[in-house]
Formats: C-alpha cells, sequence, structure tokens
C-alpha cells in the first residue's frame, strides 16, 4: 500500500513544484527599453541596435525576436533553447550578442549595411504569459565626395564657379559662402537622385569685379556628420583692368592687396575651422591646381588597336566615324568585336583631368571613361558596376549609361561635352563645355587605369576631340 501510494504522491508533489514556479514565472514583470533617438550608422558599415530589459533579468529562458514588421521581415530569432535563426534578407550580417543575455542585454549586430536596411527594428521578448516590445529607428548616411570647384570665365558677365559634389545620402544641401561667411546667392542649383539611391549636387555663382574674390562650397550633411567644404581665392587676371585715368594706380594696388590679404586671412581660418577645405589656390591636398586641371585640357588621343572594324580614325587619332562594314581588322586581344568602341591611347592612374568632345546632336552615341581591366569582346555591358562611367545620346535622348539607363535633361543640346577624371576623389562628371552647366556626375572608387572611352553605333556618326 505504502509503496503504491509513492508514486501518486510524487507526481502530486513534482506538480506542485511545476505550478509554483509557473507562478513565480509568470508573476515576473519586465519592460524592454530601446531608445527614442533613432541611430546612425554608415552605408556599408555596421550598427549595434540596443535593447535592454528593466529590470535586469537574465533572458537565456526567453525568446527574442527581432523583426521588421513594415516588411514583414524577421531579422533573427533566439529560441529557449538557445538555437538561434536568421531571416532570409540577413543570413550572415547579423548577430545577437550573448554577452550580457544574463544582465537582459539582447542587443544586435549588423554588418555591410545596405539603403533597404533602413527603418524601425522590433525587439519582441517574450516570457510565458508576458510579453513586450520596443522599436529601434536605424537612419543610413554616406558621405559623399569633397567638393570640386570648376572655374571659367564668362564674357560680360564676370567669373562663373561651379561647385559638384557626389554620392551623398540622405539628401544633402549645398551653400556657398565669401570671407566674412555670408552666404552667397546661387545662380544655378540641381540635386539628382541616381539609380543607387545616391544624391548628386551641382550649384554655380557668378562673381564680377566687386564681388568678394575668397568663396567657399560647403556641403552640409542631411544626417549628422562632418561637413565637406572647398574653398578659392580668384585672382584679379579674371577681371578687366580699372583704367588709370579714373583711380590712381597705387589706390587700385593697395585695395587688392589689402584685400586678399585680409581674404587669405580668412580662408585660412575656414580651414582651421572646418578641418575640410581641400582646395586653396595652387594646391588641392596633393592634387594639381584648380588652374591646370580645369583650365587645361589633357592631349587625349583614340587608340587604333582598340577600334572595332566599324570604325575610321582620323590620321591624327582625334576622330572617328562609324563608316559601316568594312573589310575585317586583324583581330587583336584588346580589339573590340561586337560593339563599336574605342578606347584612349593613355590611361590614367592618379591627379584630375579633363577634355571636350565634339558631339552631334543626332545619331547614336557615347562617351566616358571605362577600367583598362574590362571586357571588350562580346555582349559586355557598359554600366559602373562593370567598370564604364558614361553618357550617351539614343533615340533623340541623352540618359547616363546604366543598368536602367537614368534620363538626363540638359537646358540645350550641346555642342560639345567635357568629360571631368578625378581618380583619386572618385568622381566622373559631364559638362556642356560651352556653358560649364553640369550634364551628369558618378561617384566610383577607381583602381588601376582608366581609359577615354567613346562609342558611336550609328553610321555617318562622327565624333572629334577639340585641341
Amino acid at each position: 500500500m505504502r509503496g503504491t501510494r509513492r508514486p501518486w504522491a510524487g507526481a502530486a508533489l513534482l506538480s506542485a513544484v511545476f505550478l509554483l514556479h509557473g507562478q513565480a514565472v509568470a508573476a515576473v514583470s519586465f519592460q524592454v527599453l530601446a531608445p527614442a533617438d533613432p541611430l546612425y550608422a554608415p552605408l556599408g558599415g555596421s550598427v549595434v541596435l540596443p535593447c535592454q530589459l528593466s529590470p535586469a533579468l537574465s533572458a537565456r529562458a526567453m525568446q527574442v525576436t527581432w523583426s521588421r514588421p513594415r516588411q514583414g521581415q524577421d531579422v533573427h530569432e533566439y529560441w529557449l533553447d538557445g538555437h538561434e535563426e536568421q531571416g532570409p534578407a540577413y543570413r550572415g550580417r547579423t548577430e545577437l550578442l550573448r554577452d550580457g543575455i544574463q544582465q537582459g542585454r539582447l542587443a544586435l549586430r549588423i554588418w555591410n549595411l545596405t539603403l533597404p536596411d533602413e527603418g524601425p527594428y522590433l525587439c519582441d521578448i517574450r516570457s510565458n504569459a508576458t510579453r513586450r516590445s520596443g522599436t529601434v529607428t536605424l537612419h543610413l548616411t554616406r558621405a559623399g565626395s569633397d567638393p570640386h570647384l570648376h572655374v571659367r570665365e564668362q564674357e560680360h558677365e564676370g567669373v562663373s564657379v561651379t561647385c559638384l559634389s557626389a554620392g551623398w545620402y540622405p539628401e544633402p544641401d549645398m551653400l556657398w559662402r565669401n570671407s566674412h561667411e555670408e552666404i552667397q546667392t546661387v545662380y544655378s542649383a540641381e540635386k539628382r537622385l541616381t539609380e543607387d539611391g545616391f544624391f548628386n549636387l551641382s550649384s554655380s555663382v557668378v562673381l564680377t569685379a566687386g564681388s568678394d574674390p575668397a568663396l567657399s562650397c560647403m556641403v552640409k550633411p542631411g544626417a549628422p556628420g562632418p561637413e565637406k567644404v572647398s574653398a578659392i581665392l580668384i585672382s584679379d587676371v579674371f577681371f578687366p583692368s580699372v583704367s588709370p585715368w579714373r583711380v590712381p594706380l597705387f589706390v587700385i594696388l593697395a585695395f587688392w592687396v589689402g584685400a586678399l590679404s585680409l581674404a587669405a586671412f580668412l580662408v585660412l581660418r575656414l580651414c582651421r575651422a572646418k578641418g575640410a577645405v581641400n582646395a586653396t589656390l595652387d594646391k588641392n591636398r596633393g592634387r594639381p591646381s584648380w588652374k591646370g586641371a580645369f583650365l587645361r585640357a589633357a592631349n587625349v588621343t583614340l587608340d587604333p588597336r582598340t577600334a572595332h572594324p566599324c570604325l575610321e580614325l582620323s590620321p591624327d587619332g582625334k576622330a572617328l566615324s562609324n563608316t559601316g562594314p568594312r573589310p575585317a581588322l586583324h583581330d587583336a586581344p584588346g580589339r573590340f568585336d561586337v560593339y563599336a568602341c574605342v578606347l584612349g591611347a593613355e590611361g590614367y592612374t592618379a591627379g584630375t583631368h579633363f577634355w571636350d568632345v565634339q558631339v552631334p546632336g543626332a545619331g547614336g552615341w557615347a562617351l566616358g571613361v571605362t577600367r583598362a581591366s574590362a571586357g571588350r569582346k562580346g555582349r559586355v555591358p557598359f554600366s559602373p558596376e562593370h567598370g564604364t562611367w558614361a553618357i550617351q545620346l539614343s533615340m533623340g535622348e541623352y540618359r547616363a549609361l546604366s543598368a536602367e539607363w537614368v534620363p538626363l535633361a540638359p537646358p540645350r543640346r550641346p555642342g560639345k561635352i567635357r568629360v571631368y577624371l578625378d581618380y583619386e576623389g572618385g568622381v566622373v562628371a559631364f559638362y556642356d563645355a560651352e556653358t560649364t552647366a553640369p550634364l551628369h556626375a558618378f561617384s566610383a572608387s577607381f583602381h588601376g587605369p582608366i581609359l577615354p572611352f567613346f562609342w558611336v553605333w550609328s553610321v555617318g556618326t562622327s565624333l572629334r576631340l577639340c585641341h
């Protein structure tokens, strides 16, 4: 009898223990703490999303789920048995930091951040009958290129200075200031969203003889982060001299010496204050001077060894024309065999360079730059992802040569297009060479030689490099 009662008594005792334990666990009350302010992290980088239990209970026996309810995505799950699982879009990119799990810290680390990762994340904690959650908002950032200043003398209007910066996220602002840090009136401005989701900016101001010769262009990011500034001092050689019979020569000299000295002092102060000024007079972080970079064109010639058989090159290597099928040239490893393309004879591995190309307003053509290692055989894709940065005219429309063919809207049909390459800055930009109006810009990371690129697929269409 006694022996038969023991199993029942043991079972009853075990049930009582589980009941009391369950009541004790169910009675535990906690909250989930998450930061009220959004977190900022760089694109391509990593971030730690914090999530904390209050009071600081152990979460080893709890279920933890990081998710994105608005997108219907699971990010990372931690189960009661210690098993973890990553969401399909986050495989290989997340980690629940277990170091603080005993103290209720359930932070999630995410690597290789991309634009779709931006937005709110839900940290959901379950413990028997108790379920609590908190939300963490993630904003992504990307610092674009240093501002690049382009100077052009305009007839009867003074000097036009254009500022270009590419590859920003989120949308930034571009401001001009003089030596007194006064905001300058903008002559023209444009913000363009690229197919990658980044912002390219261009802005121009016009200086006259009475303008402050010290000028700085500042890009202010749309998220917390450092500003980027470029400054320049416009020489008086760009402005007509004052007639000697109107003002004594020594007064003119004294005025300009004083103005230039003051401007130089204030520009130096801007450099020290911002810590990001990268262009003054003849120096730009070790790059060629702005005079050499923007006022002296590179001497580009075409390489006949790369030319498709349909292309006829001029004897001086400055012009190309699609003349249609011709007797096949000897095939060579570097020659295009499907597309009517040709490359420049010399590549660039450093510095800033530009060249002007006379283009027709009809037909089909493209021009820009390409990696020397980019493919030339077969139906190779021409896009930044495959090492080519170019714009094209196709069916009467100007477009950026990319996977999505981004349309361009120039204010007029350019007769000459300027191709600008900044190797260290990672910028390829295109301008109407006669007005310096920006047409398009790419941001990139260069390695190896970069060559001028030309493509003419319409029979009878020609391009010519300007001397």
